[in-house]
């Protein structure tokens, strides 16, 4: 056999050398390969060398480039979490699996977001002339296409939800009968077409008193207080017609806060002009005055250029104001004028607050308006809200 001169045997030895190297890093590969597929090193710290390992970073009683391990696997075999107890979007594990949370907490809802509420199907309302004083029987369907938005989020943890537009069918109302059963009428509707038994969810419609007036910033409260036209009519101006001709009303009117019937002193207490007071609709029409009819206006108009000042919340001043149509509010009020009195339903749409005439106190005048509603639906606070991200494509969800 040939002798290897020095240089060959150097040559050899560094293979050698070489090989054991690419063999030993091979099984420390093979090793922390091992021991990240069962979780027994952290993947932050999977590209250290053998010389930053930490004992945390290995799993208890696995020695890895001498160093031994102290991490220890959490068991989640006992815990009992499900996605609704968890945070729409976070994530956790349960029993070994991770879970994506559905759940929505009330402090992430906002005013405007789309929740997917479906009422009970329902047969349509039959709505008789008698009790309506419109001049035809109607029949007011409902109006499967609505959507439903949050339109207040409130302290007690309730939400409050309207229709994203108003209906598409309007409610027919006249006369004496139509302001005495005006408020009744239609929050019976929304309750008739737009609850959920399931939920524990009655609707109503939407009102003045309740959902408008509480919005009003100063400069809104300020402008009605103030409100007046001409000196013709004020709000809070008192009146007393004497004359036989202009002293009629509705009979509901002499419940009404701020009313007075053969006396020229306004009531200070009595019946609220969003309350319906009847527990079923009225045959009652109107009544003439014996001697005087005292009445305390309070009527007050905003328009579509001065009302976005008059309400701080943008996104709910653009959801109840900023509609295509008119419909009505289950409020009435009055309007005072020097030889006259009004009596309307209130309404609202295209930016304003205005009204619609139903009656008037010079020698029984009545006057046949028809105009679209809104529901509204409170969702009780025992209501779970899980799912969606509140947009129109994603609507939350609702569970009882």
């Amino acid at each position: 056999m040939k002798k290897l001169n020095k240089k060959q045997k150097l040559i050899i030895l560094i293979s050698l050398i070489t090989i054991a190297v690419i063999i030993g890093l091979t099984v420390v590969a093979n090793v922390i390969r091992i021991n990240i597929i069962n979780s027994s090193y952290n993947s932050a710290n999977n590209n250290s060398s053998s010389g930053n390992l930490l004992p945390e970073y290995i799993k208890e009683g696995i020695t890895l480039g001498g160093i031994t391990g102290t991490l220890v696997d959490l068991d989640t075999s006992d815990a009992t979490a499900t996605a609704m107890d968890i945070a729409y979007g976070e994530t956790a594990y349960v029993d070994g699996e991770k879970i994506t949370g559905l759940f929505v907490p009330r402090s992430s809802l906002e005013v405007g977001q789309y929740v997917e509420y479906i009422p009970d199907t329902t047969e349509s309302y039959s709505l008789p002339n008698t009790v309506s004083g419109y001049t035809l029987n109607q029949t007011i369907s409902q109006d499967t296409s609505l959507k439903w938005r949050i339109m207040s989020v409130n302290d007690d943890g309730t939400i409050d939800l309207i229709s994203s537009a108003p209906t598409s069918q309007s409610v027919g109302l006249g006369g004496a009968l139509g302001y005495n059963n005006c408020v009744y009428l239609l929050n019976d509707i929304c309750a008739e077409l737009y609850s959920n038994e399931n939920l524990g969810v009655t609707a109503r419609s939407i009102n003045l008193e309740d959902d408008i007036e509480p919005k009003m910033n100063e400069a809104g409260i300020a402008a009605r207080d103030s409100y007046e036209s001409g000196q013709t009519y004020a709000y809070g101006n008192v009146r007393t017609y004497t004359s036989s001709s202009y002293r009629y009303y509705p009979n509901l009117y002499a419940q009404e806060k701020g009313s007075g019937i053969d006396t020229g002193v306004a009531r200070e207490d009595g019946v609220a002009k969003n309350d319906s007071y009847y527990s079923s609709p009225t045959a009652e029409t109107y009544t003439q005055a014996g001697t005087s009819l005292t009445v305390t206006s309070d009527y007050y108009y905003f328009s579509s250029s001065n009302s976005p000042s008059y309400f701080d919340d943008t996104t709910w001043y653009d959801l109840v104001f900023n509609t295509n149509s008119y419909y009505c509010l289950a409020s009435r009020c009055v309007n005072a004028y020097p030889s006259y009195a009004f009596f309307y339903v209130r309404r609202v749409g295209y930016g304003s607050l205005y009204y619609g005439n139903l009656f008037d106190s010079n020698s029984y005048a009545g006057y046949n308006y028809s105009y679209r509603f809104r529901p509204v639906v409170s969702l009780g606070s025992n209501i779970q809200i899980y799912g969606g991200d509140g947009s129109a494509e994603h609507p939350y969800q609702l569970s009882a």
